[in-house]
């Protein structure tokens, strides 16, 4: 997942792909969001929509993958409970401990990221859900994968 984020009119987007254990395209979303408050909200909205679909497809097991290293920090750990995050980072750990027999979440390199961030940035401007790949990002579905499997 990833989030989009333009400080100057504190609205962005948000983008997701769940994959299946194989690396195959499952499921893909983007939309935009209005009233952010800087990059790591769009992050964590990101992150919780595309739990939430998860979720909602009965998958047991998740991998959460992020170029923000400070999503991770803020979800497994403290000190963000009580910040203007609180409530997304309480439902998101809430749906990753009641929905899933196991999840983790990793840091990978932006290069790893590129579709989510494609959808990200797509997200600005519509709402959308693929089952199969979008031809604009059919490209760099091939690359991400190349570029995680090195």
């Amino acid at each position: 997942m990833d989030g989009a984020f333009d400080s100057i009119s504190s609205h962005g987007g948000w983008g997701f792909i769940i994959q299946d254990d194989h690396g195959t395209m499952v499921k893909a979303g983007a939309c935009d969001k209005k009233f952010l408050m800087n990059p790591l909200h769009a992050e964590l909205f990101a992150c919780l929509v595309g739990v939430r679909m998860a979720a909602s497809m009965g998958l047991s097991r998740v991998i959460l993958e992020t170029d923000a290293t400070l999503v991770k920090a803020v979800v497994e750990g403290d000190e963000y409970r009580l910040s203007a995050w609180g409530g997304i980072i309480t439902q998101l750990r809430l749906l990753l401990m009641s929905e899933f027999s196991s999840f983790s979440i990793c840091v990978c390199p932006r290069l790893c990221n590129s579709v989510a961030d494609a959808l990200a940035a797509y997200g600005s401007y519509a709402l959308s859900m693929w089952d199969d790949v979008p031809l604009f990002v059919e490209g760099l579905v091939a690359s991400d994968y190349a570029a995680a499997n090195e």
